[in-house]
């Protein structure tokens, strides 16, 4: 992954690193709604969604996903190049990146 495009490049404020070693990196997510993220990578994970929100995905091709969830919500995700924005939230999200995967 292209560091100057990792998510806590691109958005420290609202990607926080909790915890770090060699095998993962669990990064808390807090972004207001309205927030709007430039293009940026993740290395495969796993996102577990601790309120609800809506979020506007747009990738690498252009194609547009709007992604709905739940709190407690888990899902996985392989790891992806995508812009952001917060259509309802805010979002509050708990990410752990495999580190062996990227």
């Amino acid at each position: 992954m292209e560091r100057s495009r990792d998510s806590t490049v691109v958005d420290p404020e609202g990607h926080l690193v909790a915890m770090e070693n060699e095998h993962i990196r669990v990064l808390e997510i807090r972004l207001p709604q309205g927030a709007e993220l430039p293009v940026h990578s993740h290395p495969p994970r796993l996102i577990v969604a601790m309120n609800s929100y809506r979020l506007k995905s747009t990738d690498e091709t252009g194609r547009v996903s709007i992604l709905e969830r739940r709190p407690g919500e888990t899902f996985w995700s392989d790891g992806e190049e995508h812009a952001a924005e917060v259509l309802a939230g805010p979002v509050h999200a708990i990410e752990i990146e495999l580190k062996h995967l990227a």
